[in-house]
């Protein structure tokens, strides 16, 4: 598919883009990394696999990229092989860059190509080769290679089922010879079924015999039987000779008609062996051309060393106004005339073999001749870019790096979100905060204990609960830890990851125990020596008595003498209002007015 044409300043720009390695570095270790992730997805494999992927797709771009091709085409060329072989294979180098020149060159995907070849038993490694021999054989007799190959390829399965010689070049030639006649070449195995055994071979012998039509080995079922499964191309010619028996050409309008008596045999033909009358009748009128074209050569005089020159001359000939076939060659002066095919010399007949002999063979030199020149120097100027660029990001160190970087992302994120992200456990502890609160605001409601006391179980319930998340929080980063250093692997930037985890659980761990005081049930009071509250000037160290009351130590700030500051918090703390403040912190659907239960 030919891409669509840039304007000069457009051509010019991307060109220097292409250029600009430096910036493009990063973009092409995120591209390759991607790309190789995305076929890693089809093969189900770990992380090691993508290393293998990132050199292999590394490898291909640059003679991809000569072809018009891009790292998507490689990567989507790999993962369609890989797809259809069924396997975790890794096309090479070579097979990737032929097969996505078949591509471009057949129109044919990947994976059709390699579901139709592995079909038939041929391996990926046989591939290019043999596209390349179907190729040279449709090339040497002037056919059309695009469309005898789609034919090939959407019939590969019939070579489990007969015969032919030459494997895949032996199915070629039937397709060429169907596509040069126009025939169906189902027609042709459709028949083929239904001769193989002997009451169908018999049939069939006996209805050509009916018709009273020069039907030669189609009117023996042994041979009926004989051609269907080891000579297709054989049962296919002699339908042909019969086809074209019906044909005729009108001088007047110098083109092939079916005669009125063929009209009628072809369609009890097709009652009688189930092939089609309106396939025979394209078939006959194309082979009878095929002939006149042929005793054209035949009359020019000249020398021919193969049947398949002879067919190509025969081929790169078309009728002129006159009703004589003609070819275009080059003169002498290198100017392309039309020539009568009769009148054609045997030097320039020579001329044209060797053309066609010289021309490019191989699925790479075909693409190549399929591009325009913008494309071609883009295309080699981007393989010379990406072979830097593939070669830098894929040396083992840097490798090993994004490699070992992305491991150790996942690791320290899927480890932390797994240890971390536990919503039962944050509900469990939410649900216990809520509820003590719940039971100070109720307590405070009722007023059955004094409010210091309120005030005093509820802190202590607090401090346990704040121990325990503590405590909790201390396990979790251990254990996380040692998950982790133990997923880590031996890069770089994976021993660094793992000595900063085992650093940072190592001194949460022997934190843990100072952080937070411990809490004595045989005591009369709670004491946290270690809470220290700063504000300002002010710094308090405080103790709850369980006893009924709060008493605060306070370093007076200046102004205020002791007992006035004393004398202002036992007011505050002691007073409705700061009562009916706790009690309204707690939502719900009623609350009776404060002034009700004090």
């Amino acid at each position: 598919m030919q891409a669509a044409e840039q304007s000069p300043e457009e051509y010019k720009k991307s060109l220097i883009g292409s250029l600009d390695v430096a910036t493009e570095l990063a973009s092409y270790v995120v591209e390759i990394q991607k790309s190789s992730i995305e076929i890693n997805k089809v093969f189900g494999q770990g992380r090691e696999r993508v290393g293998i992927l990132m050199s292999s797709i590394a490898d291909a771009l640059p003679m991809v990229n000569r072809l018009g091709g891009s790292m998507t085409d490689v990567a989507k060329t790999i993962g369609e092989v890989a797809d259809a072989s069924g396997r975790n294979v890794i096309a090479s180098t070579e097979e990737v860059e032929k097969l996505y020149a078949a591509q471009k060159v057949l129109g044919i995907s990947a994976r059709e190509m390699t579901n139709s070849f592995l079909d038939i038993g041929v391996g990926l490694a046989q591939i290019p080769k043999q596209l390349e021999e179907s190729i040279e054989y449709i090339q040497s007799i002037g056919g059309n290679t695009q469309a005898v190959m789609k034919s090939v390829t959407s019939n590969m399965e019939q070579m489990n089922r007969f015969q032919f010689e030459g494997g895949v070049v032996g199915l070629t030639k039937m397709a060429a010879q169907a596509s040069m006649l126009r025939f169906n070449m189902n027609e042709t195995f459709r028949l083929a079924d239904k001769v193989l055994d002997p009451d169908g071979a018999i049939e069939v012998a006996s209805a050509f015999q009916r018709l009273g039509v020069s039907a030669g080995a189609l009117a023996d079922p042994f041979q009926l039987m004989n051609m269907s499964i080891n000579d297709p191309s054989g049962l296919q010619d002699s339908l042909a000779d019969v086809a074209k028996q019906f044909t005729y050409f009108d001088e007047k309008t110098k083109t092939f008609k079916i005669n009125p008596q063929g009209v009628l045999t072809l369609r009890e033909m097709e009652k009688q062996t189930g092939v089609s009358a309106a396939e025979m009748s394209k078939m006959g009128l194309a082979a009878a051309e095929l002939d006149k074209r042929l005793s054209a050569v035949n009359l020019a005089g000249i020398t021919i060393g193969t049947e398949e020159d002879k067919q190509f001359l025969a081929n790169i000939a078309k009728m002129g106004e006159t009703g004589e076939y003609e070819v275009k060659i080059k003169n002498e002066k290198g100017e392309e005339e039309t020539k009568k095919l009769s009148e054609v010399t045997q030097k320039e007949f020579d001329k044209l073999i060797q053309e066609q002999k010289d021309g490019p063979k191989s699925l790479e030199e075909i693409a190549r001749v399929q591009m325009n020149i913008s494309e071609t120097v883009k295309g080699d100027v981007a393989a010379i870019k990406n072979a830097f660029l593939g070669g830098t990001a894929t040396a083992k160190p840097v490798k090993e790096t994004i490699i070992g970087a992305q491991k150790t992302a996942d690791v320290l994120g899927g480890e932390a979100s797994k240890k971390f992200g536990d919503t039962k456990s944050a509900r469990v502890e939410v649900e216990t905060a809520l509820k003590d609160l719940g039971t100070m605001a109720m307590d405070f409601k009722e007023g059955i204990k004094p409010a210091t006391q309120t005030l005093s179980d509820y802190l202590m319930k607090v401090g346990n609960q704040m121990e325990s998340v503590q405590n909790k929080f201390t396990d979790a980063l251990k254990e996380y830890g040692k998950n982790v250093t133990s997923k880590l692997g031996d890069t770089p930037i994976e021993k660094v990851a793992a000595a900063g985890v085992n650093a940072a659980s190592s001194i949460s761990g022997a934190g843990a125990s100072s952080k937070t005081a411990p809490i004595d049930s045989n005591a009369n009071k709670i004491t946290n020596e270690k809470t220290i509250y700063q504000n300002q000037n002010i710094t308090t160290k405080s103790t709850v008595d369980v006893g009924g009351k709060i008493e605060v130590d306070v370093k007076v700030p200046a102004g205020l003498s002791s007992e006035q500051l004393k004398q202002i918090l036992d007011t505050t703390f002691n007073e409705s209002r700061f009562k009916d403040y706790i009690v309204r912190l707690i939502p719900g659907d009623s609350k009776e007015p404060v002034s009700k239960t004090y």
